[in-house]
């Protein structure tokens, strides 16, 4: 009996241990119906069906194996909307799907899930505030109430500043958790500078194994040749006399590499507060060269008429490919400034009014 019992023990020890890494999902979809469920896990940022299942009578389940909590989708088979997004962990995670009500779906078991909920409730939190804010501004605007239009525009402001502080704290609480890697990937990762990056590498250092660890290695080495301290690409662009200008020409003066399109507001709002600071600093070892993003050469030659906007102009098209030269400097958005110190060296990334201007000041 005692050596049956060793054995029972044992086998049980090697099935645990074997099935540690475990995860299983019990669900129904409401209301019931019959049909296939889709598992998509990520490749390349995009989602693949990894699992399918069958849906009888509103039930379905899924089994396998994961090493650390990861993000999933669910879809029905059929239909051109995602039902659900949740965490899996090895875990027995039961939930309940309302396809036509993805917010109302209730997930249970896992715990990185329950994390990825508070930060879920906060953002519902926001969107709804901001919609509200939205609907005021259009009702000011409609009666020309220039006051209200202000102070809803300023309410807007300071809520999208609270809210990237909480999710900067979300994944401050919460580090230790994939949910955190995965917050700071969707919302900082494209913002931040590679030492920033680099630091919350070693932040998130407990759960390298993550998929989003990866991720954010994967971009900290594709931003790093354009980051602080790096000599920056050069190159040789058209201007709009025709003539070539190549940027290494300018070394010996600290130059603003800046992308821009005349189709871009922000780039467009920000316009004055440039030609002021060109005015202040281009007798004093400074220049700008504006390199435009614009489609339509014309929309380019026409907008670089604007009075006081006397820069280096070039437009980043070669052939019918624009884009070439903001590809070589790793712009993913615009306008996007570059600082390059007398030797060529990027000192500052995407610094603007208030922030360039201190830091002219401080070098000229």
């Amino acid at each position: 009996m005692k050596h049956f019992l060793l054995i029972s023990l044992s086998a049980l020890l090697l099935w645990s241990c074997g099935n540690k890494n475990q995860f299983s999902i019990t669900g129904k979809v409401e209301p019931a119906m019959d049909g296939k469920m889709v598992l998509y896990g990520f490749k390349e940022g995009q989602p693949v069906p990894v699992d399918t299942t069958t849906i009888e009578k509103g039930k379905f389940t899924f089994q396998g194996e994961v090493e650390i909590a990861e993000i999933r989708l669910l879809a029905i088979e059929g239909q051109n909307n995602f039902a659900a997004q949740l965490f899996i962990e090895p875990a027995k995670i039961s939930m309940t799907v309302y396809p036509d009500s993805f917010e109302t779906n209730v997930i249970k078991g896992s715990k990185s899930q329950d994390i990825f909920q508070k930060y879920i409730d906060e953002m519902i939190t926001f969107s709804e505030k901001a919609e509200g804010l939205k609907s005021r501004f259009a009702q000011a605007q409609a009666t020309t109430n220039q006051e209200e239009m202000a102070a809803v525009q300023y309410e807007y402001e300071t809520m999208i500043e609270n809210n990237m502080l909480f999710a900067r704290n979300f994944v401050k609480e919460y580090k230790s958790s994939p949910v955190a890697a995965y917050v700071y990937m969707q919302t900082f990762l494209q913002e931040d500078q590679i030492e920033a990056i680099d630091s919350m590498l070693e932040v998130f250092k407990p759960i390298e194994k993550s998929e989003f660890i990866t991720v954010i290695k994967d971009y900290a080495e594709q931003i790093r040749p354009f980051s602080k301290g790096a000599i920056a690409p050069d190159f040789t662009l058209a201007k709009a006399d025709g003539s070539s200008f190549t940027l290494s020409s300018l070394k010996g003066k600290y130059v603003l590499v800046d992308f821009w399109a005349s189709w871009c507001k922000p780039c467009m709002v920000d316009m004055p507060n440039v030609i002021e600071l060109y005015k202040t600093y281009k007798d004093k070892g400074f220049e700008i060269v504006g390199v435009s993003l614009d489609r339509e050469k014309e929309a380019w030659l026409n907008t670089i008429k604007t009075p006081g906007m006397e820069w280096i102009h070039v437009w980043d098209m070669e052939g019918d490919v624009p884009g070439g030269v903001a590809t070589k400097f790793g712009v993913t958005g615009i306008p996007h400034t570059v600082l390059l110190d007398k030797e060529g060296k990027i000192i500052e990334i995407n610094l603007r009014s208030e922030g360039l201007q201190a830091k002219l000041s401080q070098l000229l």
